[in-house]
């Protein structure tokens, strides 16, 4: 019995010594070749390039209203009674719209700013007020599907793999886009038993090279007293560890 014990012990230690050797050349590869932070590219942006009047491209030209075309300081928006009426009215002297969403949460308030800039006339309605629904209710986190890692992992699922590929692309593509409301947040994982240590740190490293060059900070390892050091009110009892890894934040 503590032949066999031992030998899965050493099993699992010899899997976690090739996996975290291969990710650390991995990793360093990477971040040889990864781009500056997106916060610092932001920074390195002209101010000159807000304050154009027409951004042209080979495709489109955008014209951006000037100072002088901007409403009144005293101009209110319609109600939503007019607003209504003006959906309702089809005599309208005004072009049809080009799509029109239903629910103003995260998703149908994306989309409207979306078609927006892509210069579709849009109409959005919603029930009650903006993100009063699901939405107001949002973790904020921008994750890329580290529980969907887990079910790929344990029921060996490539489709579960392609979803945890794609959210990580996503979280990627919205720091880039939007780095003035997302943030990197490093979530904490507090282990209680010594065989989830290796299940931990492996799990998360897996998190960590899927994003490939899309990664944020890396994972690492809390031992017993730094844990405590940096969460004090975690529950003492039995705690063995913690392991910490990034997502994003918005």
């Amino acid at each position: 019995m503590w032949r066999a014990l031992n030998r899965k012990r050493i099993g699992y230690a010899s899997f976690a010594a090739i996996t975290g050797g291969g990710y650390y050349l991995y990793n360093k590869a990477i971040v040889k070749r990864r781009p500056q932070p997106y916060q610092q590219r932001l920074a390195t942006i002209s101010p000159e390039l807000f304050m154009s009047e027409t951004y042209t491209d080979a495709s489109n030209t955008i014209q951006l209203e000037g100072l002088s075309d901007r409403p009144h300081t005293l101009w209110t928006p319609p109600s939503r009674k007019e607003m209504l009426n003006m959906l309702n009215n089809g005599e309208s002297k005004e072009p049809p719209f080009d799509i029109l969403i239903i629910g103003g949460g995260a998703t149908g308030s994306g989309t409207a700013l979306d078609a927006a800039t892509r210069g579709l006339k849009v109409a959005l309605v919603e029930r009650d007020d903006f993100a009063s629904g699901t939405s107001s209710r949002s973790t904020k986190l921008v994750h890329g599907g580290v529980r969907y890692l887990e079910k790929a992992i344990k029921e060996l699922d490539y489709e579960q793999f392609k979803l945890v590929k794609e959210a990580l692309h996503e979280r990627a593509t919205f720091l880039h886009i939007a780095p003035y409301i997302s943030y990197q947040l490093p979530i904490m994982l507090p282990i209680y038993k010594w065989w989830q240590v290796p299940y931990f740190w492996i799990g998360s490293k897996c998190y960590d090279m899927l994003a490939g060059r899309e990664a944020v900070e890396s994972s690492y390892f809390l031992t017993r007293g730094k844990a405590l050091e940096v969460f004090p009110w975690l529950n003492k009892d039995k705690l063995v560890a913690a392991m910490v890894y990034y997502d994003v934040s918005a």
